[in-house]
């Protein structure tokens, strides 16, 4: 079973995906304003690629973003590849 952790520190915020107890890989965001987010890194580890867990982490980032009412852009080419393909 998949789960995702938060964490927030003075200089960025994000998702940390695990599968049980290994760590998938991780994404991370800058706040550009109060309310508004920039994801600037999306990091799946090699033995966990091309399983869609890259797209799993930005939608999680666009999930909470969308909760809490943020904008939401991405420096990430990954990242703004998927967030452009969802809102054309």
């Amino acid at each position: 079973m998949d789960r995702f952790e938060f964490f927030e520190d003075e200089n960025r915020s994000g998702f940390y995906l695990f599968s049980v107890d290994e760590k998938i890989g991780e994404i991370t965001f800058k706040w550009r304003k109060e309310d508004a987010i920039s994801i600037n890194h999306t990091l799946v580890f090699p033995e966990f690629r091309k399983k869609g867990f890259g797209k799993k982490m930005v939608d999680k980032v666009i999930e909470f973003a969308e909760k809490e009412g943020l904008s939401l852009s991405a420096s990430c080419w990954f990242a703004d590849k998927i967030i452009q393909s969802q809102f054309q």
